[in-house]
């Protein structure tokens, strides 16, 4: 009679045998470190300071072995209790895929300086594709490593896949295990730990950082429609068409207390031979008023632009451009890399700046519908919805549709991405100008290794764009352009001459020579910044030339900051200029309080109605509460901003952040520091969530504005 063993004995030997297997998953992890070290961190210039961060971050791969080992531990038993061969598989796929997986992770990390996470859900293949080409990372400098990585894992599976394991060593490994089943916030670096997020992000696990951010995408998506409407609320019978049609909210608020009516100018005293202007607030708390529209309140921006423009009824044209990776870490006074952009310096100088302006995402799929609309994100951003977008209003069409303006959108790459163009037309633009329309004439940024261009550079989209108005120059027009060149690969027409500037430009600037070496290591990148300044020196130079010019407001602000060169907070990201420059300004001013891109069309819409006499609806969608004028430092309102497509972990209110769970303080230099307040973490988590809830509701639900004002979007 054949014998069986004990089920006791079964699972020892079940249990040793994963042990085994688990301890060559540790190995290759931390194998993978080491060759992030020696192979990776030099190469990619990480920051000095770099190769400690990355030792200490063991701990964090070790971690993800051990919680990865406790998840697999019983299927595996399962598994082998019938076929040991089946089980052992199963081990080695699973740990193969997080091997390959993580040295893909650090390889995009070394290239972008943040980890891929569940934004790239928010991508088709197509334009996955598309960045990847652009990166010049499909190389076999690249590929060899992964393939490496597979091989080697592979031959270790399955020629060492088990081995004896000492008394000692088995019992350290159930502890471990047990620890690592405890279901503490450790597998990841905290923040407060850390200097810079940089520093946080190279210590942790990307492979750990990818699935959590992909399990807070599944999460959100998920998540709760149920929120509440603001105390002040009205109830829901309110919203009449009568009260849609007739009501007029408005009126400038008072000054608040603490301007005490002061007369300030940017620097905080009386330009000579000037009218002092008056500094206001923003802080007009929304009154909702549909329990079916959350977003839904009376419309009450009050028009805090108007004291800085001439007097005048003529319709002025809008163009704004949008700068691809303009931060204030390297353009304007006081940008702690110092300023790249002088041109730019020169013009903020004579125009309206917010300094301390907040864009809403850290990619840029929110920058036009956030600029134009100040609408909610969706799931993956507002213009992903496609054919599922809600109705809603924006700067363009109610200026399409209320007073006869024309738009259009142009950019050097395909408009599709990110669904720009789509956006667009669904707003009434009728002129989409991208990568397939320049003609001859023009020629694309310089091909990378690999052959490709992103498209056309910002001095041909200018020059594309000027050609093109010169035609139709009597029209009102809002137009969108769009920038591309301060990208990877970081390429522009003549590319030495620029190398050469960057020098030139830190010898000009007061910055130390530890900061000149800091910025050496990313000339490239200060190179498409100097030529992005050229091309937009060119475009005003040659608008002025145009008779629509004296009538003519820009508005210039970046999508997000660049994370090429390491990002210091959390907040930085986020952090980007905004001027307003126009020949009807009165006179330049700085404003400190914080801002964002949501703020910008309900104030410009402000000011036009007022200044033109338009018919607009008094109850609006707008996440954003308008421009706050004043040049003191401060922050009246709240924001949820949305770090990349799959993402949605950050808000500001007032003078606090929370990003992820961790609150802090936001200081007058925009930095941030952790600060332990757990009854107001809880009271913004709270409100955030509210956020989210409605977010989710009237995205899916097409519930942003009732049919009584879509009137004012239609022809």
């Amino acid at each position: 009679m054949e014998y069986t063993p004990p089920f006791q004995y079964l699972l020892r030997q079940s249990f040793k045998r994963f042990i085994s297997l688990s301890l060559i998953l540790i190995g290759l992890v931390i194998f993978v470190r080491f060759y992030e070290i020696l192979f990776i961190s030099g190469k990619a210039g990480y920051p000095t300071g770099s190769t400690t961060e990355l030792l200490f971050g063991i701990r964090f791969d070790l971690m993800l072995a051990l919680k990865l080992s406790a998840i697999l531990l019983g299927p595996f038993l399962v598994i082998d209790y019938y076929n040991m061969k089946v089980a052992r598989i199963f081990m080695a796929t699973v740990s193969i895929i997080v091997v390959v997986g993580e040295v893909m992770l650090l390889r995009y990390f070394s290239t972008t300086r943040i980890p891929l996470g569940a934004d790239i859900l928010g991508y088709s293949a197509a334009e996955i594709n598309q960045t990847v080409g652009a990166s010049g990372e499909m190389n076999l400098t690249t590929l060899a490593p992964i393939l490496v990585f597979f091989l080697l894992s592979v031959y270790v599976y399955f020629k060492w896949h088990y081995f004896k394991v000492s008394s000692l060593v088995i019992k350290l490994y159930i502890i471990f295990l047990l620890f690592a089943m405890i279901p503490l916030n450790n597998y990841n670096p905290d923040p407060v730990d850390y200097k810079n997020e940089f520093s946080m992000n190279i210590a942790a696990n990307k492979f750990n950082l990818f699935s959590g951010s992909l399990l807070r995408f599944y999460q959100q998506k998920e998540g709760p429609t149920n929120f509440v409407l603001n105390a002040n609320s009205k109830p829901e019978n309110d919203l009449t068409k009568d009260a849609v049609e007739q009501s007029n909210l408005n009126k400038p608020l008072v000054e608040q207390a603490g301007d005490q009516g002061n007369t300030l100018t940017s620097s905080g005293d009386t330009m000579a031979g000037k009218a002092p202007i008056k500094a206001q607030s923003t802080g007009n708390p929304f009154t909702y008023v549909s329990q079916d529209f959350p977003f839904l309140h009376q419309e009450n921006t009050p028009d805090l632009l108007a004291p800085f423009f001439k007097p005048g009824t003529q319709a002025p044209s809008v163009v704004f451009i949008l700068v691809e990776s303009l931060g204030r870490a390297y353009t304007g006074e006081q940008a702690y890399l110092g300023s790249f952009t002088p041109f730019l310096d020169s013009l903020m100088s004579k125009s309206l700046y917010w300094e301390n302006c907040l864009s809403t995402s850290g990619r840029t799929f929110s920058v036009i519908p956030s600029l134009l609309a100040s609408l909610p994100f969706g799931e993956k951003g507002f213009a992903d919805l496609g054919n599922k977008m809600p109705d809603h209003l924006s700067l363009v069409n109610l200026l399409i549709n209320r007073a006869g303006y024309t738009s259009s959108f142009y950019y050097g790459g395909d408009p599709t991405f990110d669904a720009m163009g789509p956006f667009m037309l669904k707003q009434g633009a009728t002129k989409i100008v991208g990568i397939r329309d320049f003609g001859p004439g023009y020629k694309q940024l310089p091909s990378d290794k690999n052959g490709y261009s992103w498209g056309y550079g910002d001095r041909d989209i200018f020059r594309k764009y000027l050609t093109d108005l010169k035609a139709n120059e009597k029209e009102k027009r809002v137009d969108v352009m769009l920038t591309l060149s301060m990208h990877s690969p970081f390429m522009v027409p003549d590319q030495q001459h620029y190398n050469n500037q960057v020098e030139k430009r830190m010898g000009e600037i007061n910055i130390s020579e530890t900061e000149k070496q800091y910025n050496r290591q990313y000339i490239p990148q200060f190179a498409t910044m100097l030529y992005f300044d050229d091309a937009l020196r060119y475009l005003f130079q040659e608008f002025s030339k145009l008779k629509s010019f004296e009538n003519t407001i820009f508005v210039l602000t970046g999508d997000h900051r660049m994370p090429e060169i390491p990002i210091s907070t959390q907040l930085d990201r986020f952090h980007v200029p905004l001027v307003i420059y126009s020949p009807l300004l009165k006179q330049p001013e700085v404003f400190s309080s914080i801002v964002t891109h949501y703020d910008v069309t309900p104030s410009l819409l402000a000011l036009l109605k007022n200044r033109l006499n338009l018919s607009l609806p008094t109850v609006t969608s707008w996440i954003g509460h308008g421009l706050d004028t004043n040049p003191l430092f401060r922050n009246l309102n709240s924001y949820p901003l949305k770090r990349n497509t799959g993402e949605l972990m950050d808000y500001i209110s007032g003078d606090h952040f929370i990003s992820g769970s961790t609150l802090y303080r936001v200081y007058s230099d925009m930095n941030i520091e952790p600060e332990d307040n757990p009854k107001l973490n809880d009271q913004l988590q709270q409100e955030f969530n509210n956020y989210k809830a409605k977010n989710n509701f009237a995205t899916k639900g097409n519930q942003l504005i009732p049919d009584s004002i879509k009137k004012y979007i239609r022809p």
